[in-house]
């Protein structure tokens, strides 16, 4: 029960939208339905299918906003009791975080409102796509379903953003697509591991051969052999880069093929 109740003009704006209802009822028209809800979680009360929104400075509460969901939608109401002071939404465990809800609204135009739970029902039903894909220290993983990726952090838990590719393939075409790709993305799975697996080792044998070359160039007086040894820390800084550039390329490539992927 809500004693001493203060309601916005925002809130009010709201129920005028909503319900259609001359302005000068709004403000008992809150007053009397929020006194019959139920509070839902620590900053939102429920009656029928009506959401009141609310903010208690001091002993006062205020209606802040007011807004018309779904009876059943139990799983929104999760994610609204779980929502931060920073847009950010959790529901069963997934953070979605703001960024996402921003793209999910701008570029699937889904209403903001349920714009969290919509990400969560796509992320549910969708299938990992590529795994360490944004940089070589293994930031993220992209996931898909019906042409919607969907960026995720490597523990998994946490949603960084939507998007997504508009070329569809018709089915008699896109199931030899999709093995095309996905041994295109295999391959190049092989690829990155097998440097991977090899890369440490020879950076350090270039690295320490690097070192005996600087020491030398600085202990020789020789300006014939300081000339060779200068070449020679040269080419192995070379062929350090050339390393670095190959394993990038290969993950710039599996990106591509990603994004192929996520289209078909």
């Amino acid at each position: 029960m809500i004693d001493k109740l203060r309601i916005t003009p925002q809130a009010q704006a709201d129920v005028i939208a909503l319900t259609g209802i001359d302005r000068a009822r709004a403000h008992s028209w809150i007053n009397i339905h929020v006194r019959k809800a139920v509070r839902v979680s620590s900053n939102a009360y429920q009656y029928e299918n009506f959401l009141f929104y609310t903010e208690r400075p001091g002993e006062r509460t205020k209606i802040v906003r007011v807004r018309r969901v779904n009876v059943a939608q139990d799983t929104e109401t999760r994610a609204l009791e779980t929502a931060d002071n920073e847009g950010n939404v959790a529901i069963d465990g997934i953070t979605i975080r703001k960024h996402a809800i921003d793209r999910a609204v701008e570029r699937f135009g889904v209403p903001r409102e349920r714009a969290a739970q919509w990400i969560y029902d796509r992320f549910r039903e969708s299938n990992v796509v590529v795994e360490n894909i944004r940089s070589l220290t293994n930031e993220g993983h992209v996931y898909a379903t019906k042409g919607i990726a969907i960026g995720v952090d490597t523990d998994r838990k946490t949603i960084r953003t939507v998007y997504y590719s508009t070329k569809k393939f018709p089915p008699i075409i896109s199931d030899k697509v999709r093995d095309v790709v996905a041994k295109e993305m295999r391959k190049l799975e092989r690829k990155i591991s097998a440097i991977n697996k090899t890369l440490p080792l020879q950076k350090a044998a270039l690295e320490y051969e690097r070192a005996e070359r600087v020491l030398a160039l600085v202990s020789t007086r020789s300006l014939a052999k300081k000339m060779a040894l200068q070449a020679r820390i040269n080419a192995l800084d070379t062929h350090l880069n050339e390393i670095n550039a190959e394993l990038a390329s290969l993950v710039e490539q599996k990106k591509h093929v990603a994004t192929a992927l996520i289209a078909i």
